[in-house]
């Protein structure tokens, strides 16, 4: 659901304190790797915070903890270091494990909170290599994290299986696709649903104001006051025409928001009858592709050999506790480990998500009002469906990231996926993962 925003000086901050540690790292692997004194790549690594899962209009504004929040403030020590290996995976060699463990370690002294962590994973999808690792001053685990807006991308994969199937076609009009008391609700504030298509709530070109963010909502505020309150589709929705009108007219301009992606999750559960969490189980068939510890937190229940999800945080305020019904009806909401969501990234682009490569060209297509996205002057890429096109230490590479500072990256022609999580909102996971993708780029030259 909810996406990525920084204040300038919070990106700032970020860029200033990950910048040195992560190039250095990378620098070193480069020199290592060929056995000669040749950086190759090294020099490419970007470190600019950016915000590819961020609208174009400013972000929600820093909130303080409410009374009943548990905060933490614990001074950090030195990191303890866990490499957890994916099971029945080929493990990438030692001396690069180590490079990538370094790259971690040296992004921890950014984060804001020092009882998070940083988990991330590597997979090289030809080869099935994979690393995971996580670095914390408690207990370096990896385990199950809550994935936010990646979630985006299963609910346009499942938006795409259904046009494959002939249940609906990307140009057809949203007025008849949804509940009808949804349908009354938008149309009395103003859409015009007739004109609104599957393709543009894909592309955030719908014109929706975001219910999550949008300037003048309440709804992070409300969520901090109460962790225990279940939300449900139909109240995120009627705070979408509460506290905004429409931004845009259909497919005019780009206008990130969660409410046309809680549309979507709406539009999956009127075509098939089936609840989103169910539907979307099925229809990319989970178990074919191997996601065994991947789940929507609120909606279906939890692998009966998962691991306890990551504590979740929002600058030092812990919101593990926090009813994840606030992100539950398709723009996000998703839980999973690093391996699950590498798995299915790389999946979507080695033919094992769609049943015809046209659908994957479609997923990738970008209108022109997506190209050269950017936010506080931080270039965010090409916004396609549930992606974002970013060349990458010189690598043309997609992604989606999520409010829990995290982001899933993959690299197809460098056949390198990337995921990483610092499980804390307004923090920036791209430095890390881009020298995660330097270093075992250069590794293979």
């Amino acid at each position: 659901m909810i996406y990525q925003t920084h204040t300038r000086s919070a990106t700032r901050r970020l860029l200033d304190l990950t910048s040195v540690g992560l190039v250095v790292s990378v620098l070193i692997l480069a020199s290592c790797a060929d056995g000669d004194d040749t950086t190759t790549g090294g020099t490419d690594v970007p470190v600019s915070a950016s915000a590819t899962d961020a609208p174009t209009s400013a972000g929600p504004p820093t909130t303080q903890a409410p009374a009943s929040t548990p905060t933490t403030g614990t001074a950090a020590g030195p990191p303890t270091v866990h490499t957890t290996p994916p099971d029945g995976a080929a493990q990438i060699d030692d001396d690069l494990t180590k490079l990538l463990q370094q790259i971690v370690d040296d992004a921890v002294s950014t984060l804001p909170n020092p009882e998070a962590t940083i988990q991330a994973t590597v997979l090289r999808g030809s080869t099935s290599e994979t690393w995971s690792g996580a670095s914390t001053p408690t207990n370096g685990v990896s385990v199950p994290f809550r994935m936010a807006s990646v979630g985006k991308t299963f609910t346009a994969a499942t938006i795409l299986r259904l046009t494959e199937d002939g249940a609906l076609a990307l140009d057809d009009p949203i007025d008849g696709l949804l509940a009808p008391e949804t349908a009354a609700l938008l149309n009395a504030d103003g859409y015009r649903l007739g004109e609104i298509t599957v393709n543009q709530l894909l592309h955030h070109t719908a014109g929706f104001y975001d219910y999550g963010f949008g300037d003048g909502s309440p709804f992070l505020q409300r969520a901090l006051t109460d962790f225990s309150h279940v939300w449900t589709r139909a109240e995120q929705l009627q705070m979408a025409v509460d506290f905004g009108d429409p931004l845009a007219d259909p497919g005019v301009a780009f206008r990130y928001d969660d409410t046309g992606y809680v549309l979507l999750g709406e539009i999956i559960e009127q075509t098939t009858g089936k609840p989103y969490a169910v539907a979307m189980r099925e229809i990319l068939d989970y178990e074919r592709l191997g996601l065994n510890q991947l789940w929507l937190e609120s909606g279906e229940p939890a692998p009966d050999d998962a691991l306890p999800i990551a504590r979740s945080f929002i600058g030092t305020t812990e919101i593990t506790e926090l009813d994840f019904s606030i992100d539950a009806f398709g723009g996000g909401g998703l839980a999973a480990t690093g391996l699950d969501i590498a798995r299915f990234y790389n999946a979507i682009f080695d033919g094992e998500v769609f049943r015809d490569a046209a659908t994957l060209e479609l997923m990738l297509q970008i209108p022109d009002s997506n190209l050269g996205l950017e936010e506080f002057g931080v270039p965010l890429g090409d916004g396609a469906s549930g992606l974002y096109r970013l060349d990458l230490a010189g690598n043309t590479c997609w992604n989606h990231r999520g409010f829990l500072g995290t982001i899933a990256i993959t690299c197809p022609t460098a056949d390198i996926t990337v995921v990483v999580t610092t499980n804390t909102a307004n923090t920036e996971p791209l430095p890390i993962a881009t020298a995660l993708i330097a270093a075992v780029s250069s590794s293979t030259r």
